[in-house]
C-alpha cells in the first residue's frame, strides 16, 4: 500500500508584503463555511447548505523591520487578507518574535449542498 505524499516546511508564498516584516516559523490556517441548515416539524434534518467562505490564519516568527501592521492588507500566494492582530515580543534572552492574525474575505457564493437527508 502506498502512503499519501507528504509535504515538509512552509510551502505558502511568503515573499510579499508580509515578508517584509516576519520571518514565518510557523503559518497555521483554518478555511470556514458559514452554513444554514432546514429541518422539518420534528427537528429532522432536510437541507444543509455552505453559503460563504473564509479564511483565518496565525503567523508565528521573527519580527523584522517594522515588523507587520494590524490593519493593512496583506497577499499571501496570491490572496489578499487582512491584518487583524499583530504581536512583537521582547526578552534578553531570543531575538523579537512575532505573532501576526490574518483573516481572508468571503467568496460569497453559494459553495454546497446537501440535500435529501430524510
Amino acid at each position: 500500500m502506498s502512503r499519501p505524499d507528504r509535504v515538509f516546511g512552509i510551502t505558502s508564498d511568503l515573499s510579499g508584503s508580509i515578508g517584509t516584516g516576519i520571518i514565518a516559523n510557523s503559518f497555521n490556517q483554518t478555511d470556514n463555511v458559514e452554513y444554514a441548515e432546514a429541518r422539518d416539524e420534528k427537528g429532522k434534518l432536510l437541507n444543509i447548505q455552505a453559503y460563504s467562505e473564509s479564511s483565518e490564519a496565525t503567523l508565528n516568527g521573527l519580527y523584522v523591520g517594522t515588523g507587520v501592521k494590524a490593519g493593512t492588507k496583506v497577499t499571501i500566494d496570491g490572496k489578499d487578507w487582512l491584518v487583524t492582530s499583530s504581536s512583537k515580543d521582547q526578552t534578553n534572552t531570543d531575538f523579537q518574535q512575532s505573532s501576526v492574525s490574518i483573516r481572508s474575505g468571503d467568496t460569497e457564493t453559494v459553495i454546497g449542498e446537501i440535500s435529501g437527508l430524510l
